[in-house]
C-alpha cells in the first residue's frame, strides 16, 4: 500500500500493517508517528486513533496525473507510457531490418508499408528475425508471404497504445511460448482483441520432445494447465501435463548450420 491509501484507512478506522505504515513515513525518527496518533493492537493489525489532525492531513501526497509528473515523486512506474512501438517485418522487406509502428493517444503511425489484414504476433525475437524458417517448421509456412510479423516482445504487446494498430487486423496469430507467461499474455490480448488465434504447429506429435523447460514451481505448472483449458487449448494443456513441462518457442525452430 501507498501511504495515501494508509491514511485513508486509517481515517476510516480500519487497522494497518503499523510497520509498513512507518517505513512510509518521511520521518528520520521512527517515533515522530506517536506525536500524531495513537495505537492499539488488534487483530490482523494496529488501529491508530488521530490525534493531531492537521499533521496527519499533511502527510497526504498530491497524486500525480501522469508518468512525467510522478517522475518528481519516484512514482514514474504507477503510470503507463504515453508512447509505444512495435517492430513489424513482412515480405515486402527484403532485408532483415523491420520497421516501426508508433503508437500514441492519437493513433499510431509508420513509415512501413503495411500488408494489412492479418498478422502473425511472436512472442520471442528469435522466432521473429527467423520467421520464414520458423513458420515453415511448424507447418505454417503460408502465413510468410501474406502476414505483417510482429515482434510481441514478451508482455510489452499488450499495452494499452498498441490497440488501435492491433485492432486493424482481422486475424492475428499468436505464436507464444507454452507455460504461464505467454498464455496470461494470449488471454489479455485475446480479451480485448477477439480476433487474435493461438498459433499451435499443425502436428503436435512431432514436437513432444521440445517440452523441456521445467517449472520452477509445480503451482505455475497447474495454473498454466488450468489456464490452457480454460483458453480452450487442450492439447497444450494435455502435454504440459503428461511432460511435466513447458516449451519454449525457441525450441520450435531448426538448429543454424555450423559453417
Amino acid at each position: 500500500m501507498k501511504l495515501n491509501q494508509y491514511l485513508k484507512k486509517i481515517s476510516q478506522g480500519g487497522s494497518i500493517n503499523l510497520v509498513r505504515f512507518i517505513e512510509c513515513l518521511p520521518y528520520s525518527d521512527v517515533n515522530e508517528w506517536r506525536k500524531i496518533y495513537s495505537a492499539t493492537r488488534v487483530r490482523g493489525g494496529y488501529k491508530l486513533v488521530i490525534v493531531n489532525e492537521d499533521r496527519h492531513n499533511a502527510l497526504y501526497e498530491e497524486d500525480p496525473s501522469d508518468r512525467v509528473s510522478a517522475s518528481n515523486m519516484g512514482r514514474s512506474h504507477d503510470f503507463p507510457s504515453n508512447f509505444s512501438h512495435i517492430l513489424v517485418l513482412n515480405h515486402l522487406i527484403k532485408s532483415q531490418v523491420p520497421f516501426v509502428v508508433v503508437s500514441d493517444v492519437n493513433g499510431f503511425k509508420t513509415e512501413g508499408k503495411l500488408i494489412g489484414k492479418r498478422a502473425v504476433l511472436i512472442e520471442n525475437i528469435e522466432n521473429f528475425y527467423r520467421y520464414q524458417e520458423f513458420l515453415e517448421f511448424i507447418g505454417h509456412s503460408g502465413l510468410a508471404d501474406n502476414c505483417d510479423i510482429i515482434f510481441g516482445s514478451g508482455n510489452q504487446i499488450c499495452h494499452h497504445m498498441n490497440r488501435k494498430f492491433l485492432s486493424c487486423y482481422e486475424v492475428i496469430y499468436c505464436a507464444q511460448d507454452v507455460e504461464l507467461g505467454g498464455l496470461k499474455i494470449y488471454k489479455t490480448l485475446k480479451s480485448s482483441l477477439p480476433q487474435c488465434d493461438w498459433l499451435a504447429p499443425d502436428n503436435w506429435d512431432i514436437f513432444r520432445n521440445k517440452f523441456k523447460l521445467k517449472p520452477k514451481h509445480n503451482t505455475h505448472l497447474v495454473k498454466a494447465i488450468q489456464l490452457a483449458r480454460e483458453l480452450q487449448l487442450n492439447t497444450e494443456a494435455d502435454l504440459m501435463n503428461q511432460t511435466r513441462a513447458f516449451l519454449e518457442q525457441e525450441a520450435l525452430l531448426p538448429e543454424l548450420s555450423q559453417d
